[in-house]
């Protein structure tokens, strides 16, 4: 066989190698996908905390319910403008009655009649204006409280997003402590065998190791019910919940407590109580009403036709003005003109109470951020300090200085240290988002930062 020959051959079996591997790897790939569908669709869906707020914002029932707010403002609007525009209707009969005698002297069963009315109110003594203006101040007040709802929502949601993060950390912790325990167990285990430890440490690490086993399984409950609550809060039943991604972290406040105050004031809550104001002044005008005179004009056009007089029918016409002047109504429109006057105090009242709790909030929302900072320092220092004891205990077990005893706490002490530091960054970034929450602009807070 000629060398050129020998080449063509190997390269054809070469060619041949690789297409059997790719066909190999695409069977597998695809046995794979079958045998584990849950671990790609897992990947394919698991959501950051930008989807997270986008979908709450969508689907969250309580903000759906508050659109409709939105849309009943929109129909108190029509109504409202409804007020300017004239009164039209339509009415025609036809009726039969016998009269056995006319006075013409004929009979006559029928009557037929068909009139078109007009009217329009002149002067309402100042409601409809009132109307009008509430229909704006309506449509403002369900517009600021879904605003308002939008940021206790997005509150919230991180509350829970992160809760998800925590749970998932604390579940991981604690089976790097299994896993450290399971170690231990089958080190003591080796050196009872060889005589080096007694029975009793054997016992020590399995009472451990059971200890860190019930640890793990209620870090794992505690997960899926984070996880369940979430996927409540933005409508996903649980049989759909999605995998989350993202980080505790120290998040960098920049600002101080006087400019938190001045956005704070600026909050929709705040807005909703001064637009309430507005609102009750105009109800006010309209209870008053009720001892004003009323306008209307109308006017009314149609055809009559008789079934008596004469037999025959004609056009008809009339127009109107007419005055109503209130003399008395038994107190009913003075009784709701005070009743709309303590609304209002009641309204009043409830705006100073807001601007109070806003500054209490505000002052509160900075003394937790501060504090969970320093407890971030504290706990952080003290796993440090676990790790190096745990270090220590470690090298002083295997030269048989320290006791079995000092170990086992060392690897306690550093698990429950790195769940406290856990905890300390949780808390820290709650206490972060109570703070844009008090501040009322934490949507676009969650816009700005690298969350």
């Amino acid at each position: 066989m000629s060398p050129r020959h020998s080449d063509g051959s190997n390269t054809t079996i070469m060619t041949l190698r690789a297409a059997a591997g790719a066909v190999c790897l695409l069977a597998v790939l695809s046995l794979f996908s079958l045998l584990v569908p849950e671990a790609a669709s897992a990947a394919a869906v698991s959501m950051d905390i930008k989807e997270a707020i986008d979908l709450t914002l969508r689907n969250n029932s309580g903000l759906l319910s508050l659109r409709q707010e939105a849309a009943k403002a929109v129909a108190f609007k029509v109504q409202a403008d409804g007020t300017v525009k004239p009164e039209l209707s339509f009415n025609a009969a036809i009726d039969e009655q016998k009269e056995s005698q006319t006075t013409d002297g004929s009979s006559r069963y029928d009557n037929r009649t068909a009139r078109l009315a007009i009217s329009q109110t002149l002067y309402s003594g100042g409601r409809n204006e009132a109307l009008r203006r509430q229909s704006a101040q309506m449509k403002s007040i369900a517009d600021l409280n879904l605003i308002d709802a939008e940021n206790s929502a997005v509150g919230e949601l991180l509350a829970r997003f992160y809760n998800v993060l925590l749970q998932e950390r604390r579940v991981g912790t604690e089976r790097s402590a299994l896993s450290t325990a399971e170690l231990h167990l089958r080190e003591v285990t080796r050196m009872a065998e060889l005589g080096l430890s007694n029975r009793l440490e054997v016992i020590r690490a399995s009472q451990q190791l059971a200890t860190i086993k019930a640890s793990l399984s209620s870090a794992e409950g505690s997960l899926d019910v984070a996880q369940i609550s979430l996927m409540n809060y933005m409508s996903i039943p649980p049989e759909d919940r999605r995998s989350v991604t993202g980080r505790l972290q120290v998040i960098d406040v920049k600002g101080n407590r006087e400019g938190s105050l001045n956005r704070a004031m600026e909050r929709a809550d705040r807005a909703v109580l001064e637009t309430q104001l507005e609102y009750q002044v105009n109800q006010i005008d309209i209870e008053r009403s009720g001892t004003k005179p009323r306008v209307t004009l109308g006017a009314s056009a149609g055809y009559l036709d008789p079934y008596k007089g004469r037999n025959s029918g004609d056009d008809t016409w009339r127009a109107e003005l007419s005055i109503t002047v209130p003399i008395f109504d038994h107190d009913v429109s003075r009784s709701s003109v005070m009743r709309a006057q303590a609304v209002m105090e009641q309204n009043k009242i409830a705006l100073s109470q807001k601007d109070l709790d806003i500054k209490s909030g505000v002052e509160t929302a900075w003394a937790e951020l501060e504090t969970t900072i320093e407890n971030m320092e504290s706990t952080s220092q003290a796993m440090e300090l676990a790790e190096e004891s745990l270090r220590l205990a470690e090298v002083g077990f295997q030269e048989g200085v320290t006791p079995q005893l000092d170990l086992l706490q060392a690897q306690t002490s550093l698990t429950e240290t790195r769940l406290e530091h856990l905890r300390s960054l949780y808390n820290h970034m709650l206490a972060v988002v109570a703070l844009k929450v008090t501040e009322g602009d934490i949507i676009n807070w969650t816009e700005e930062v690298d969350l």
